[in-house]
């Protein structure tokens, strides 16, 4: 997941860019810091966020504890960071490619939704389990939480609502968090927290993607 990081000494045409003075330096802490995250995404997903100690990190990232402590503060700091970076990777998935029917733009929505956390369950049940119990925690993820890569999903009804396809009086906005609703109650709750299996979601997906299009279209 945290693979798409750029290298910063890196040009846009893949050239690699003059050095400026302290290049060396500023590159070596990036390169530092990427380590320490993919380390801590690794060590919190294979052992939970209580087991996981800040040493066994930076073993990890194969760097000197004290760079974790001066990058992140805590552990805690950077677990925060983490998912900082496990939220930006889903605003850069690309959407995928619209389909036919409403039916299957919410059923392709949620199933798409389902088989990214699905990638990162391990680390996405510990976020959930940590937000649950520390309150400070929770906040601070709720102001990085941001909707905004699910907006296609948004413009695609209003289009399917412009076709005729969808009734005029509906909400769109609510509809839209209706089916986010839906992919958390299944996906996260029914998959993740109870481990549901695979199948079951889906078919829990195409009922309601069936069920939901049966009152809300043309």
């Amino acid at each position: 997941m945290l693979n798409n990081v750029m290298d910063t000494n890196t040009s846009m045409n893949g050239n690699v860019a003059p050095r400026k003075p302290g290049g060396l330096k500023k590159r070596n802490r990036f390169e530092s810091r990427k380590r320490i995250l993919q380390a801590g995404l690794e060590v919190f997903s294979e052992l939970g966020y209580d087991a996981a100690t800040t040493k066994m990190i930076a073993a990890r990232a194969g760097l000197n504890e004290s760079l974790l402590h001066r990058y992140f503060e805590s552990k805690e700091g950077l677990l925060l960071e983490v998912n900082k970076l496990c939220l930006e990777a889903i605003k850069n998935q690309k959407p995928y490619p619209p389909q036919e029917t409403l039916e299957e733009e919410i059923y392709r929505f949620l199933t798409e939704k389902l088989e990214f956390d699905e990638k990162n369950r391990n680390f996405i049940r510990i976020i959930i389990s940590r937000a649950l119990v520390d309150e400070q925690l929770r906040k601070t993820m709720n102001k990085q939480m941001d909707h905004a890569p699910d907006g296609f999903l948004k413009e695609r009804l209003y289009a399917f609502q412009n076709k005729g396809l969808l009734r005029k009086d509906l909400d769109i906005e609510g509809l839209f968090y209706l089916f986010l609703a839906m992919g958390f109650s299944v996906g996260l709750m029914e998959r993740i927290v109870f481990n549901k299996s695979i199948s079951h979601c889906k078919k829990r997906f195409r009922a309601f993607a069936r069920n939901i299009c049966g009152g809300i279209t043309r």
